[in-house]
C-alpha cells in the first residue's frame, strides 16, 4: 500500500464545493492578513503559532515533540470519545477518513488502540519526513510546516478554494484541531 503522509496526519477530506472567500472568512479569515482569500505559509504560520494543540501534547514543556508525543497527541485528537479505542465511527465520522486504518488493526477487533495507531504511524515516516533538522524532534515550526503542507494538496504554497473547505472543517467547531 503506497502510503501518503498527508492522509494519516490531517486525514483525506471530502470538500463540498464552498468558495474560498466565504469559507476562510467564517473560518479564521482574520490569518488572510493580505485578504487575498487564501492562505500563504507565512500566514498561515504566524496564526499557527498561537495555537494550544502543540503545547498541549509537548508534556514536557521542551518546546519541541517527541516521536511518542507527537503519536499519542494525534491519537488522542482521533479518539474524540477518549474511551482509548480510534474506532471505525471515529475514522468515519467528523474526518471524512479515505485512508484505510484496518490495515493497521493487528487484532482486527475494528478499532485501533494507542500502539497499533503508533505503530502504523511510524511505519507511515510522517513524523521523520517532517523532521526536517532530523535531530528526532519537531519544533512548533516543523509540525505546522507539516500540517500546512497536508492541507496544501497541490503544492502551490497557498490554500485555495478546495482546500480551504478541508482547512475549515478541521478549524471549526468540534474540529480536529478545535481551538
Amino acid at each position: 500500500m503506497t502510503f501518503n503522509l498527508h492522509k494519516i496526519a490531517l486525514t483525506s477530506f471530502v470538500v463540498f464545493g464552498l468558495g474560498a472567500a466565504p469559507a476562510l472568512a467564517d473560518c479564521h479569515g482574520d490569518w488572510d492578513t493580505n485578504q487575498d482569500a487564501m492562505l500563504d505559509q507565512t500566514e498561515y504560520g504566524t496564526a499557527y503559532g498561537e495555537n494550544a494543540w502543540f503545547d498541549e501534547r509537548d508534556l514536557d514543556a521542551d518546546g519541541f515533540l517527541t516521536e511518542d508525543e507527537y503519536n499519542t497527541g494525534l491519537y488522542q485528537s482521533y479518539d474524540r470519545d477518549e474511551d482509548g479505542l480510534f474506532s471505525t465511527e471515529e475514522q468515519e465520522v467528523g474526518y471524512r477518513a479515505t485512508e484505510d486504518y484496518g490495515v493497521w488493526d493487528g487484532d482486527a477487533d475494528g478499532a485501533l488502540t494507542e500502539d497499533e495507531f503508533g505503530t502504523g504511524l511510524g511505519e507511515a515516516g510522517t513524523f521523520g519526513t517532517w523532521d526536517a533538522d532530523s535531530d528526532g524532534l519537531l519544533s512548533q515550526d516543523e509540525f505546522g510546516t507539516g500540517v500546512y503542507g497536508g492541507y496544501d494538496a497541490d503544492t502551490s504554497g497557498y490554500l485555495e478554494e478546495t482546500e480551504v473547505g478541508a482547512y475549515c472543517d478541521d478549524y471549526g467547531e468540534e474540529g480536529f484541531w478545535d481551538f
